[in-house]
């Protein structure tokens, strides 16, 4: 497959191959990305990329250090943000920025929109991290591998 586009002093020829670069997301960028409907499930891709951007990272913290702000009226939205970034700060021994606690979802949910009354929760649930319990958003721990070389893996 090849892109045409810009590159680093003018425009690529038609047929070259181009690689196109881009900013790793943070927690600040993830809303206006959440609200985006997308067959996969609107938090999806966004809280996959983020995972896999701060996996790549030489310096994750910076990912986080600005808090994420939201205004609409999904009340999983910032919950679902602040459960990923308190569980990979946790897992990296990053200090934990102050505007994660301040994030819990009204009950019980799952990170991208499964059922939460039924066998795979129950199942995610007993496998879950304890910061899933403080925010009331569950999902399995190994979500957090992916961008790493043992995202393939078994999960169990």
């Amino acid at each position: 497959m090849t892109f045409t586009g810009r590159v680093a002093g003018g425009t690529a020829a038609p047929g070259v191959p181009v690689i196109v670069s881009r900013e790793p997301l943070t927690a600040a960028a993830l809303p206006q990305m959440m609200v985006v409907d997308d067959p996969r499930g609107r938090y999806r891709y966004p809280l996959l990329q983020f995972i896999v951007d701060w996996n790549l990272s030489s310096d994750p913290a910076t990912l986080v250090a600005d808090p994420p702000a939201y205004r609409g009226d999904d009340p999983f939205l910032l919950p679902a943000v602040a459960v990923v970034v308190h569980a990979l700060a946790d897992r990296a021994r990053v200090p934990i920025p102050g505007w994660v606690l301040g994030h819990r979802a009204p009950r019980d949910v799952m990170l991208f929109g499964y059922r939460f009354d039924g066998a795979y929760a129950r199942w995610v649930r007993q496998r879950s991290l304890d910061v899933c319990s403080f925010h009331r958003v569950w999902f399995h721990p190994r979500t957090l591998d992916k961008g790493t070389p043992d995202w393939w893996l078994p999960w169990d």
